[in-house]
């Protein structure tokens, strides 16, 4: 299996990479956590006019149709920098689950949008207290035109409050989980917001019979489509936790170079080397569980696997990513030394953020529960997809 990327796919990395990391410099994190956008309206401009924005949804709809891959290498790019704009929680996410529930009507009109990069929309799913897996406590109340009452609290909701839209799931009188789409500004809508341990934001948004309307007919398996979207989501967050440590160990071994103690550069004591080469070590692991994660993103887009495989494979690759994320943090900062910890310094915004990662979408301890419940586990793990099928 090849896991580089192609001459195009190459582009896109480097032209995002170099697009992300003009605004990105010294204190560009700090600057976009603590401003009331939450990220760089410039750098988010840049890349809508790249057609990220459109890169994982169908020319239909005026995206550019891109695959898994194309979104790894672009969410791998900004990674490097740390960067906060929300290409995958306020569109890739979000696009993922309208592309399968939504009627035509709907797709058109928030797929065209999201493509266009004129909003974001969030995704409300946890709830305060409950398990990510678990059904949602929200409840909904659909009249025959489709429309739609919604009650609970979610939280934590990234980027709620910029978004236009809210994706609510919430579970009807016949105890079917269902999405509602609800206007960020409808009555009944209210919202705290605040920042998230790496200082992303999010918010706890609070439905109090809130008008919204159901997404799709509420025939089709909302709850499959959203695991479906979800475990695409790992996969692509761990291209951003790849981009996170490469970068991040990148600037350790220049400062150890550069530091100096009793004279000398911190990279001539050989226990601090040695540390740093464990620390490669665990970047390599990581990108290539990652990649073939990825890969495997591909092949049921190709329709040449399944997607219990992508559930399966995205829970087993986001623990591993996540597992290297926790080390690579901690040793980024303890190579650093004090100045690790604050908030001015980019390597204590890549640890933050390196340890949200793993807290992001039900967090690794949900992933392992699901490893654990699914009889994949049994089976010994291959390097090569369908492998059972080419012996």
């Amino acid at each position: 299996m090849n896991l580089d990327y192609n001459d195009d796919q190459q582009l896109l990395f480097e032209t995002v990479d170099s697009a992300v990391g003009r605004d990105y410099t010294m204190g560009g994190r700090a600057n976009a956590t603590s401003s009331d956008l939450g990220w760089n309206a410039r750098t988010w401009s840049t890349l809508i006019e790249l057609g990220l924005t459109g890169l994982t949804i169908a020319e239909d709809h005026g995206g550019v149709g891109a695959g898994p891959v194309e979104l790894y290498a672009s969410l791998q790019a900004i990674g490097r920098h740390a960067a906060t704009e929300p290409l995958l929680d306020g569109v890739a996410l979000p696009g993922w689950v309208i592309t399968d529930l939504a009627t035509p009507t709907q797709a058109k009109e928030l797929l065209g949008a999201l493509a266009a990069g004129e909003t974001t929309i969030a995704v409300a799913h946890a709830e305060p207290g409950r398990a990510w897996d678990a059904s949602p406590t929200s409840t909904v109340t659909v009249a025959d035109d489709g429309t739609a009452t919604v009650s609970g609290v979610k939280a934590p909701v990234a980027h709620a409050d910029q978004a236009s839209h809210l994706l609510v799931t919430a579970v009807d009188a016949d105890g079917r989980t269902q999405v509602v789409l609800v206007d960020t500004d409808a009555s009944g809508v209210s919202r705290a917001d605040g920042r998230t341990a790496d200082w992303t934001h999010a918010s706890q948004v609070t439905f109090a019979e809130a008008s919204g309307v159901l997404l799709g007919d509420g025939t089709a398996d909302a709850a499959s489509a959203l695991r479906s979207a979800f475990a695409k989501a790992r996969i692509a967050i761990t291209g951003e936790a790849v981009g996170l440590m490469e970068s991040g160990l990148s600037m350790t071994v220049d400062y150890l170079k550069s530091r100096k103690q009793f004279g000398v550069p911190l990279s001539t004591f050989q226990a601090l080397v040695h540390r740093a080469a464990d620390l490669y070590a665990q970047v390599e692991l990581a990108r290539s569980m990652a990649l073939y994660a990825t890969a495997t993103a591909e092949a049921v887009v190709n329709g040449t696997a399944d997607v219990d495989v992508l559930t399966s494979t995205a829970d087993d690759a986001f623990v591993f990513v996540c597992d290297a994320a926790i080390g690579v943090a901690e040793e980024i900062v303890q190579l650093h030394g004090g100045i690790g910890m604050t908030y001015e310094s980019e390597i204590g915004h890549h640890a933050a953020r390196l340890v949200g990662l793993t807290a992001t979408l039900g967090g690794v301890e949900a992933a392992r529960r699901r490893a654990v419940a699914a009889d994949t586990v049994l089976r010994e793990p291959s390097a090569l997809l369908n492998n059972a099928d080419a012996a």
